[in-house]
């Protein structure tokens, strides 16, 4: 049903920040006084075990087990005070028949800073959003 739109809000069931971001941050207090800014949404498809189960990333992970697409965030929104929600939205026509089980922020570095892992999620011709929140 094209022009449909569908609405997937907050579907992590298992989420880590980086080592990677854990880094930065000690550094940012510490040293450079700054952080790189978050700047895209990368999804894919190996965030469930072959039994559909969902895996539990790891801290020390440096990037998807089978990413699809990395696109800028959509929007993003301050949730609370140490945290903050960003978005990224598929097109009717991006990525029909994919299945959809994982995510991460990237900063501008092109470092991934945090993941989830979901349940898979069928891509159809559908407008869909996937949420991801970055908390401290």
């Amino acid at each position: 049903m094209l022009g449909r739109k569908r609405r997937c809000c907050r579907m992590a069931t298992k989420s880590v920040i980086t080592k990677i971001r854990r880094k930065k941050m000690a550094e940012a207090s510490h040293t450079t006084g700054s952080i790189a800014k978050i700047t895209h949404i990368a999804l894919g498809s190996g965030g469930v075990n072959a039994d559909g189960t969902v895996i539990v990333p790891l801290a020390e992970n440096m990037g998807l087990k089978s990413e699809v697409v990395r696109k800028p965030y959509t929007s993003s929104a301050k949730t609370s005070d140490t945290s903050y929600e960003y978005t990224i939205k598929l097109e009717e026509n991006e990525l029909v028949g994919t299945f959809i089980s994982e995510m991460a922020l990237i900063d501008e570095d092109g470092d991934v800073v945090a993941f989830s892992n979901f349940l898979a999620k069928g891509k159809d011709e559908t407008e869909v959003t996937f949420t991801i929140e970055d908390n401290y």
